[in-house]
């Protein structure tokens, strides 16, 4: 670290947070707690605003935007608004790269070489008469930096008539990619893993809400420990529900994985700050509910059951499961892999030895419904009939089911609604998810 603080880490700096698609409210919950619990002594005291779909954030301490980097879970992206004003020619646009080279947070190059890699996008709405692509040219020669689509180094350009706002990405890659995955390749059309997080607390939020008045009170306290004696994920994939649902358990945000954030490539961030964060959310773990993996899974959190019917899927599965736990620090008991199908006894039989007779279960479900119909006209039908088999698998196992059901079209949802009805109450949220409407059902006893 420099003698001297760069400007950037200095001063109070403004950033958007960009949530997944669809939960600006839930991830703005997220960061109002984060904010309440800091892990470090920040100078300034944030504010707030919700608009077009992101989070804004001004008069804020560089360093708490790490922390929010690193803990936030339903995030995309947070982004440092390094630069903003006037850009009516390219004299402008080179007073601009020369503000942002001023302000120290550029990876030093060494004399002779080429500037650092960067991955530059532009959006440009303005009488300013060039394409989006020679401004984005003019910005990386007058920057002195090279264009690389993979780089780690993100800026993005929003250009509206005569104003320029330049945002830097702190994540680098999405926010998303936790790290806590070794194979990915058998999932088809993956749900990402800051999606499954709004889902899942979207889920405890609505399920510890006796009624739509107490929901704003839940979002607002949501409790992580809602007793159930297991957590059950048929149609398990790669992993990502149970991962996200154990994350959320043990407050684990995506610094916990050792994941690589562009931030820490910047110029002057003090890695004294990133190791502090990450020793905090250490701690953090162990306080509210992680455990060792010397220590007995089942007594600390209720176990968690992983079913899946494709045979590669159940082989990165059962590799997953291994990494998560071993990074996250816990008894790989936590996690049991089981090859079944949901309809089928096998996975019945895996089942009951969790859902012993009046035992609560959270029910996790991603259907693949496109892998196993023939025509998206069957939907109706296969989420009905998964519906049944939930109050089936209650009558012959004495278990009482809550929990979630991911649903692409409005047919199939009301079918799987109606055959809850009378045993389940159910609530529908919507959310996006690669440009289609997406309903999370949320259910639990009537």
């Amino acid at each position: 670290m420099a003698a001297t603080s760069p400007k950037y880490l200095s001063r109070p700096a403004n950033f958007v947070i960009r949530p997944a698609p669809g939960w600006v409210d839930l991830t703005g919950g997220e960061v109002t707690e984060i904010t309440a619990a800091p892990f470090g002594k920040y100078k300034f005291v944030p504010e707030f605003k919700a608009d077009k779909g992101v989070i804004h954030a001004a008069n804020v301490d560089f360093r708490q935007a790490l922390d929010w980097c690193m803990r936030l879970r339903t995030a995309h992206d947070v982004e440092w608004l390094a630069w903003e004003g006037k850009c009516g020619s390219w004299r402008d646009l080179g007073k601009a790269c020369e503000s942002l080279k001023a302000l120290g947070f550029l990876p030093a190059v060494p004399e002779g070489q080429e500037g650092a890699s960067v991955h530059v996008a532009v959006k440009a709405n303005t009488s300013f008469v060039v394409t989006s692509g020679t401004i984005r040219e003019k910005f990386i020669e007058l920057l002195g930096v090279k264009q690389t689509e993979d780089a780690a180094l993100r800026f993005r350009l929003d250009l509206y008539r005569d104003r320029l706002r330049v945002l830097v990405s702190l994540a680098g890659e999405p926010l998303y990619k936790r790290g806590y995955k070794k194979h990915l390749t058998s999932a088809a059309a993956p749900l990402p893993e800051h999606q499954a997080a709004g889902c899942i607390r979207t889920t405890l939020v609505t399920l510890a809400a006796d009624s739509k008045q107490d929901l704003e009170k839940a979002s607002q306290e949501i409790s992580r420990k809602i007793p159930f004696d297991g957590v059950y994920v048929p149609f398990a994939g790669t992993g990502t529900l149970a991962f996200e649902w154990l994350a959320t358990q043990l407050d684990l945000g995506g610094g916990s994985f050792g994941r690589h954030y562009a931030f820490e490539s910047f110029a002057g961030i003090p890695g004294t700050t990133v190791a502090h964060i990450r020793k905090k959310m250490s701690e953090a773990r162990a306080v509210s509910g992680g455990y060792p993996a010397s220590a007995g899974a089942s007594a600390l959190l209720p176990p968690v059951l992983c079913i899946e019917r494709n045979a590669e899927a159940l082989s990165d599965l059962r590799d997953n499961a291994v990494h998560f736990c071993d990074l996250a620090g816990i008894d790989s008991k936590a996690i049991e892999v089981a090859a079944g199908d949901f309809f089928k006894s096998d996975s019945e039989t895996a089942l009951r030895a969790m859902a012993s007779s009046g035992r609560s279960i959270l029910m996790l479900l991603n259907p693949p419904y496109g892998q196993r119909l023939k025509a998206p006209a069957e939907a109706k039908k296969y989420f009905g009939r998964i519906a049944s088999h939930i109050v089936d698998l209650e009558v012959r196992t004495g278990a009482s089911f809550s929990g979630m059901c991911l649903i692409p079209e409005e047919p199939a949802s009301a079918a799987f609604v109606k055959s809850l009805k009378g045993t389940h109450k159910t609530t529908t949220v919507h959310f996006t998810h690669g440009g289609s409407d997406i309903r999370l059902v949320v259910f639990g006893p009537a």
